[in-house]
């Protein structure tokens, strides 16, 4: 009978722990859920900038990022063209990166700018790495 009792107990302190990390798990998750959608709240916005060129003076960028997650991003090829270019899409956050449909580089979030990073996901560096900021206008 000891020993029917101690299984009874094991077992219904399995199920306690189990359902402590369970719980644990859906409030990081919801946790997860309410920061993602503050972080697009918040950088939903215009921003300006412009980018490095090879062949051009500067590439006028501008962005901007709309609380239903479209996007409309506009530029110019400065000393090169008058022509301005626009793509439209939607945007998305994984992690603390921005992602516009339709736009091979991505942008890191900082409070005050986006940092566009190279085609492979990574921070540009060397000397003009912080000639690749958009700035927030609005």
């Amino acid at each position: 009978m000891r020993w029917l009792i101690s299984i009874l107990s094991s077992i219904i302190l399995i199920g306690a722990v189990f359902s402590c990390v369970n719980n644990q798990k859906t409030v990081a998750a919801k946790d997860s859920v309410q920061n993602m959608e503050t972080l697009s709240a918040n950088v939903a916005g215009m921003y300006s900038g412009n980018l490095p060129c090879v062949d051009c003076e500067s590439i006028s960028t501008l962005l901007e990022l709309y609380k239903d997650n479209s996007y409309v991003l506009r530029y110019s090829y400065e000393g090169k063209s008058d022509d301005q270019f626009v793509k439209q899409g939607t945007w998305s956050i994984t992690k603390n990166t921005l992602n516009l449909e339709g736009v091979d580089y991505q942008y890191e979030i900082t409070p005050d700018f986006l940092v566009q990073l190279d085609l492979a996901g990574n921070e540009i560096k060397g000397d003009i790495a912080e000639k690749y900021q958009l700035s927030r206008i609005k």
